[in-house]
Formats: C-alpha cells, sequence, structure tokens
C-alpha cells in the first residue's frame, strides 16, 4: 500500500477545512473501500506471482476452469469478468505463453476457438487453490459471520445503486 488510510483521513480533513468538500464519510468510505480491496489484491498476488499470475489472469484461469473440460470462448470470459474483449486476448495469451491454457479450434469455424486447461492448468489448481482458498479465509477472520453478511448486503445494494 502506497499511502496510509490515516494519510488520506488528514487529506480530506485538509480539503475540508479549504472549503473543497463537505462529504467526508462518502470519500473516506470510497478510499477505504479501495484500499481494503488493494490490500486483499496484494495479499493475494503473493501466492499468484509465484506462477507468473495476477489477480486478472488468476480470474480468467478460473473461469476456463470452471468450463473445463467443455472449454469456453474468450467473448464469455469477457462477459463473465467484466474485462474488454482486449484485455482477454492478452491475458490468454500469457496464460497460453505459460502452458495453462491451450486454444481449441471450434469445428466448422476457422475464426473462433474454446480455451481449455492444459494438465499444468488441472494440476494448478489442485495444488494451490488450497494456499489460496486459506490466504481468503485467513483474511477474512477478523469479520464475523453476521458482519460478512451485512457487508455482503450493504455492497450489493451498493453496486446495484451505482450501476444504474
Amino acid at each position: 500500500m502506497a499511502i496510509e488510510i490515516t494519510t488520506v483521513e488528514k487529506i480530506i480533513h485538509k480539503f475540508q477545512s479549504k472549503g473543497f468538500s463537505a462529504k467526508y464519510d462518502e470519500i473516506y468510505l470510497t478510499r477505504l473501500l479501495q484500499f481494503s480491496t488493494e490490500a486483499l489484491l496484494e495479499n493475494l498476488n503473493e501466492i499468484y506471482k509465484k506462477h507468473q499470475l495476477d489477480d486478472k489472469l488468476f480470474a480468467v484461469l478460473l473461469v476456463v476452469q470452471w468450463h473445463h473440460p467443455e472449454g469456453v470462448k474468450p467473448s464469455q470470459i469477457s462477459e463473465l469478468t467484466n474485462f474488454s474483449r482486449v484485455q482477454i486476448t492478452r491475458f490468454v495469451d500469457a496464460l497460453v505463453a505459460n502452458d495453462l491454457v491451450a486454444r481449441k479450434q471450434v469445428p466448422n469455424d476457422r475464426r473462433s476457438h474454446w480455451l481449455i486447461l492444459t494438465d499444468k492448468g488441472s494440476h494448478f489448481f489442485q495444488k494451490q487453490m488450497p494456499p489460496i482458498e486459506k490466504k481468503i479465509v485467513a483474511a477474512w477472520q477478523v469479520i464475523t459471520a453476521e458482519e460478512r453478511q451485512q457487508l455482503r448486503t450493504i455492497l450489493h445494494k451498493l453496486l446495484k445503486h451505482i450501476a444504474q
């Protein structure tokens, strides 16, 4: 994390004192959510880096695994991850180069292909999901089950409102 949240609090208060914004709560919550997300992803990226992955590549790999063994089209991955098709192409190229995913030609359509897990990709999920899940669970242990449900409800409400 490049900047401490307490520093952000001071900056927001300074903006308020200069008359720029009276919306401390909204700004602070936005920054706190951003910092929490970044810290969680940074924590997970420690595991991913060992396999030449990051959180975005892992998300794409997860979608391919979810569709294993049938395969999935890149356009479907784009829809499921909310990454652009250009990003998906770049991510798939990296996963193919790392031998975690392979392209499989769609019969009767030379322009289209499915993405499938390679043996290395399947092995990755068998061996690496337990440590990844353990790290995720450990990160959330500070929050009770009731608090998690409240947070889930609040975040869904916020997302739904922002998406309108």
